[in-house]
């Protein structure tokens, strides 16, 4: 006879924190232990503030809602003195705890990620939406009950669909043939499993029976990201968590991600963050 196993009710701890934050009072990102590998959402409210963002400076002001994916965390420069804005802070840890989530938190964290900054404007119902959402999520946080790992994991759910919704509404879906956006789709589920891999876009092309030519031209214009930019984000994450998370050599971790050799892997590296893969494991970032 097989035994569950039963889930610990505080599991959660240290995983997820939701706060409200404003001129005099920053983000305290030590109620989740491993903050460097976690995701970072803000909803602004009032007012609007500088943040430094993957070494370039973005604007975010009243009604904006931020995504920050794991190891490109912000890093406030300057508010306006009438700055408010609730911030949730989840571990990958309690993502990866439900495939489910872990897998509609990549759909809309690479959907919303575009090349200047995660910035995405929120039509007011959806804003009422997801401050809802975080408000509930602040009461289980503080009245917790033996419920409350599967009301976080619910709730957390239920903003990234809302997040996915709004993405939904302001991208181009409408004027795109419905098989492109199914191509979309099916490319987006095939990276999440195939990344490590495979970098090139004819693989990609070639599961969907597709044209390379095609499934560019679907992608920029529907996400307005080229297929290069997805994969690349993707490969990016995934060695800055491997850095950071774990003691593999570089040598390892690009032969992990698939590429040539460390050299090509450190060349890809710094071409996106900046600095070599041993500068950034030792944080020593340009």
């Amino acid at each position: 006879m097989i035994e569950n196993t039963p889930v610990n009710p505080n599991s959660w701890v240290g995983k997820i924190a939701c706060q409200y934050v404003h001129s005099n009072l920053r983000l305290d990102t030590t109620q989740v232990k491993t903050s460097v590998n976690s995701y970072v959402y803000a909803l602004f409210e009032r007012g609007s503030a500088q943040i430094k963002f993957d070494n370039h400076v973005i604007t975010a002001k009243e009604g904006d809602f931020l995504i920050f994916p794991p190891h490109i965390h912000p890093v406030p420069i300057s508010v306006s003195p009438d700055y408010e804005a609730i911030c949730l802070i989840v571990s990958s840890s309690f993502i990866y705890d439900s495939p489910v989530v872990r897998n509609v938190c990549q759909t809309a964290t690479f959907s919303l990620l575009s090349d200047s900054d995660p910035i995405i404007p929120l039509p007011e119902d959806f804003r009422q939406n997801i401050r809802e959402t975080f408000q509930m999520m602040m009461r289980h946080i503080k009245n917790t009950h033996q419920h409350t790992l599967e009301a976080l994991q619910s709730l957390f759910g239920l903003l990234l669909a809302d997040v996915l919704a709004v993405i939904d509404t302001l991208s181009d879906r409408n004027t795109v043939n419905p098989h492109s956006y199914h191509h979309f789709i099916e490319f987006n589920k095939l990276l999440r499993k195939n990344f490590r891999e495979h970098h090139e876009i004819t693989f990609y092309a070639d599961q969907l029976n597709i044209s390379p030519r095609y499934l560019s031209m679907v992608c920029k214009q529907i996400s307005h990201v080229t297929v290069a930019t997805y994969i690349n984000r993707h490969l990016m994450l995934e060695a800055c968590w491997l850095l950071k998370t774990t003691d593999y050599s570089i040598q390892t971790i690009s032969e992990i991600l698939h590429f040539a050799d460390q050299a090509s892997f450190s060349k890809f590296f710094k071409r996106l963050r900046g600095c070599n893969p041993l500068q950034y494991r030792r944080g020593n970032e340009a």
